[in-house]
């Protein structure tokens, strides 16, 4: 691997500070040749969990198109497979596609960044999901490029460490604890998991950081993606089991638009014409003048001023 630092090496959302048991059995964790044919395709799933890629800028000093790059490898594999077909550890492109990203320039530039980050660190700092594809250079045969369809960009500085696995609420609600209320999905494999608890310690995460990264693992329905270890615990003397967050990475997405809809455009969501019965309540002419935007969790929602609950109290 050609990298400035890395050369040198040859839902309970809440923190949970439980010790990790040593020797437990991590389901995420190993390879499977079956997941080869799946992961060798561009599986555009938003909860999907394959063609997932950490990538970092190429610092040597020669010239383009041989150099100046990025390199990209498979999460939680031992090989990738390059635009020529061969199989290595990594892979080297010149470029990045984003026609597929539908990431402005902005978000195209954050990404770059975080892959500068990246070959200065013994972590994963920038992720992609995508394909190789192959482009052929004058001189050079096919060098190949990388088709871009999401962007992630880790929540900070941190080492990853672990088993990279994205993560999202799925559903499951209980009225004792412990609760597996989260979902796992190993990056590049078939391997699930549900898990009660997420241990942030490890990842010198503010409360802040916490409480952002939570959320989107709840609204979004891409979740968030995770570096950790398996770890177990026990709650109200029941064994539980949960994943130690040594990085986490939120997808770059340009802001969606908020639709009005219902009959008496009382509703404020994502869904383009959404639907609603057509009876009349007074509060409704209140959502006339009010704003329909995304919200501070990244739904939608009508904007509380003091106008608009100044006309709902009354």
């Amino acid at each position: 691997m050609q990298r400035s630092v890395k050369a040198l090496v040859a839902m309970s959302v809440l923190s949970v500070s439980a010790c990790a048991s040593n020797g437990v059995e991590d389901e995420l964790a190993g390879e499977s040749t079956a997941d080869d044919a799946v992961d060798g395709k561009a599986d555009g799933a938003v909860d999907g969990a394959y063609t997932y890629f950490e990538v970092w800028a190429d610092f040597r000093r020669c010239a383009a198109p041989v150099c100046g790059g990025f390199y990209l490898k498979r999460l939680n594999r031992s090989t990738t497979v390059c635009a020529n077909g061969q199989a290595k550890s990594s892979c080297y492109v010149p470029s990045l596609d984003w026609a597929d990203s539908n990431l402005s320039d902005a978000l195209q530039a954050q990404l770059i960044d975080a892959a500068n980050r990246d070959a200065m660190s013994y972590g994963a700092i920038a992720l992609v999901r995508g394909r190789m594809a192959s482009q052929t250079y004058p001189g050079q045969g096919n060098l190949g490029k990388f088709v871009v369809t999401e962007a992630w960009v880790a929540e900070n500085d941190s080492v990853s460490d672990g088993v990279f696995a994205k993560i999202h609420d799925n559903g499951v609600r209980c009225i004792t604890s412990p609760c597996p209320t989260i979902g796992e999905k190993g990056l590049n494999s078939s391997n699930t998991a549900n898990v009660h608890g997420l241990d942030w310690s490890t990842g010198g995460f503010t409360d802040e950081q916490i409480a952002t990264l939570g959320n989107e693992i709840v609204t979004r329905p891409s979740g968030i993606i995770i570096a950790g270890d398996r770890y177990t615990f026990k709650e109200n003397n029941v064994k539980a089991k949960g994943r130690t967050v040594t990085a986490a990475y939120r997808r770059l997405e340009d802001a969606q638009p908020c639709y009005v809809g219902g009959c008496s455009g009382q509703i404020c969501s994502d869904r383009e014409g959404a639907i609603s019965t057509c009876e009349w309540r007074e509060e409704y002419a209140c959502y006339q003048s009010a704003t329909c935007e995304r919200q501070d969790d990244g739904t939608c929602g009508w904007t509380q001023t003091a106008e608009l609950a100044a006309c709902l109290g009354n």
